[in-house]
């Protein structure tokens, strides 16, 4: 279930990610994928955060420490990707 405190369009920063090039069973149709970490940035009221999620695009990589936000939830899943300016 996703987290309803995540908001699509929120922002963070890219801490670290992996590229995942051999799925599980579960993950079969996807064989190529990324996951995350993503500090979120601190909403009014309350800390900041820190969420494991996956990133897409991932071709080409994307740099550590670029402005991320999230797009969509994917199976439970929070998916980032490039902040827009």
């Amino acid at each position: 279930m996703p987290d309803p405190s995540l908001r699509p369009g929120a922002r963070g920063t890219l801490v670290s990610f992996t590229v995942i090039r051999k799925a599980p069973a579960a993950f079969a149709d996807e064989p190529l994928y990324a996951v995350a970490i993503v500090d979120l940035a601190p909403e009014p009221g309350e800390g900041a955060r820190r969420v494991i999620g996956r990133i897409e695009p991932f071709d080409p990589p994307p740099r550590l420490g670029a402005a991320v936000q999230l797009a969509r939830h994917a199976r439970s899943t929070p998916v980032f990707a490039p902040a827009a300016p």
